[in-house]
């Protein structure tokens, strides 16, 4: 063994000096990374990222007004604009008085033909009501010479002076009635016009029938009477108007007496369609005076006539 220490003795030697070697090697290395190449002392500006802002999201309005002015039977038409409104609902610059007269405005119905708009007027002390078109005489006041959708205005027969009726404006009070024997017999308003009806109607058979002056020029002059017996609604067809459809007919109105029945749609009277309520005016206008009127309908998907003979 000692022999084998000593033979081979020598390579501890070299062991010790590769050994002693790395060490130094190590030693200048941490020596010249920490003098020469260390890190700065501050550490370098960081950027911070930008924020982005979302874009704000406009909230849906509530607002049903661009919905109200909107003319559901026009799409190209430009929206109904109100008349500017002026000091004591007068027009700027032209000064009409209000009249003294026992009149109220109850309702306007305008339309973009002057000739085709009407009021409804009530005269508080005869309890006459009815409605009027431009050049039309109010009974007991004077002719119809502008209307508008605030107001009226009139030419007084007395003092030949143009005077407006306001719709916010209350008429004169009437004056209390002198007690008188009733014409009716004791019956309500509503019995009264039924036995009217009966009266003034006759079927001929269902396609024909035969009514009254007197009964017409009555209901004209009181257009409320009517209005009440049924519900009429604009009937729309592959996206077009064709007419007005009547629902909820009451069994003694004049829509029953006249032969119609709910669910009918009426689409035009002596050939003149009735298409919107401007072309109903217009019809209204042209065959108000007619001694004969045709009417065209659609019932549960057929067409029907029915004809009627004013006399």
């Amino acid at each position: 063994m000692q022999d084998f220490t000593k033979k081979y003795f020598w390579l501890l030697g070299v062991v010790v000096v590769i050994l002693c070697s790395m060490f130094a090697a190590l030693a200048v290395n941490n020596y010249v990374e920490g003098k020469y190449l260390s890190d700065n002392s501050e550490p370098p500006a960081v950027t911070p990222p930008t924020r982005t802002h979302k874009p704000k999201v406009a909230r849906l309005s509530k607002d049903g007004t661009p919905l109200a002015k909107r003319n559901m039977f026009c799409s190209a038409c430009e929206p109904f604009e109100p008349e500017p409104d002026a000091p004591n609902g007068e027009d700027p610059g032209d000064y009409v008085p209000l009249t003294s007269l026992p009149l109220t405005l109850i309702a306007t119905n305008v339309s973009t033909n002057p000739d085709h708009s009407f009021a409804t007027v009530h005269n508080t002390s005869s309890e006459r009501q009815g409605a009027y078109w431009l050049g039309d005489e109010i009974p007991e006041a004077g002719k119809v010479e502008v209307i508008r959708h605030k107001y009226i205005d009139f030419r007084n027969d007395q003092s030949n002076r143009l005077e407006r009726i306001n719709l916010l404006a209350k008429a004169s009070p009437r004056p209390t009635p002198s007690p008188s024997p009733s014409r009716s017999g004791g019956r309500s308003p509503r019995e009264e016009l039924v036995a009217e009806l009966d009266e003034g109607i006759k079927k001929v058979d269902d396609g024909h029938y035969e009514i009254d002056r007197d009964l017409v020029d009555k209901l004209l002059a009181n257009p409320m009477s009517v209005a009440r017996g049924a519900r009429v609604v604009p009937s729309i067809k592959n996206g077009k108007a064709n007419g007005f459809k009547l629902y909820a007919i009451r069994p003694n109105s004049i829509y029953a007496k006249l032969g119609l029945m709910n669910g009918d749609t009426i689409h035009a009277i002596n050939g003149f369609e009735l298409t919107t309520p401007d072309k109903a005016l217009e019809v209204y206008t042209k065959v108000k005076e007619s001694s004969n009127l045709s009417v065209s309908a659609t019932r549960r998907g057929k067409p029907v006539t029915i004809d009627y003979n004013i006399k």
